[in-house]
């Protein structure tokens, strides 16, 4: 069941919808007619505490703090079945990967999306391939006759994680240690 929420419009933010819109242009959350198409066809509706039509609803009323902070920006597995299936030609997708831009910007990140990005940093891979886990894969991957792991370009993987905003991730957390 959801919550009901009471805010007054002091608490507001009425320029969050604008901002939103002026980025996203023609894909604009000012067409939604709140009609829960996109809700209907979501494949992780169930684990979400903003389903997609709640989230637009949401930035139209200027919740900017209670979607940046929602776990259903960040739960999205960007399947764009949203986007596909709605009939005004909102582009769902495009809108939450703005939002997740906007909440890493504003430091509200979850620790387990930050900690992978700082991972991909400092190994190039998602899965640190050191020690004795990368013997064990080199093991497995020789008997099976596969070839060798080749390292990733460690400056390219960091100058991308740089240029989209996430590098300073891995610089407070050098920062913490």
């Amino acid at each position: 069941m959801t919550q009901m929420l009471k805010k007054k419009a002091s608490e507001l933010d009425h320029d969050f919808r604008y901002e939103i819109s002026e980025k996203v242009g023609a894909k604009s959350l000012l067409k939604c007619i709140q009609c829960g198409v996109c809700s209907s066809g979501c494949t992780v509706t169930e684990y979400v505490d903003l389903q997609p039509h709640r989230v637009v609803a949401s930035c139209l009323l200027g919740l900017k703090e209670e979607v940046l902070t929602s776990n259903a920006i960040w739960t999205c597995s960007l399947c764009h079945r949203c986007t596909e299936r709605c009939p005004k030609n909102v582009d769902y997708s495009f809108i939450l990967a703005l939002l997740r831009n906007m909440a890493v910007k504003e430091g509200k990140i979850p620790k387990e999306y930050s900690t992978t990005v700082v991972t991909l940093y400092h190994n190039g891979f998602v899965v640190p391939y050191t020690g004795g886990l990368k013997d064990n894969i080199d093991r497995r991957r020789n008997r099976m006759g596969l070839p060798q792991i080749v390292p990733p370009k460690l400056e390219e993987i960091q100058f991308i994680i740089e240029e989209t905003g996430l590098g300073g991730l891995a610089k407070e957390e050098e920062d913490e240690k």
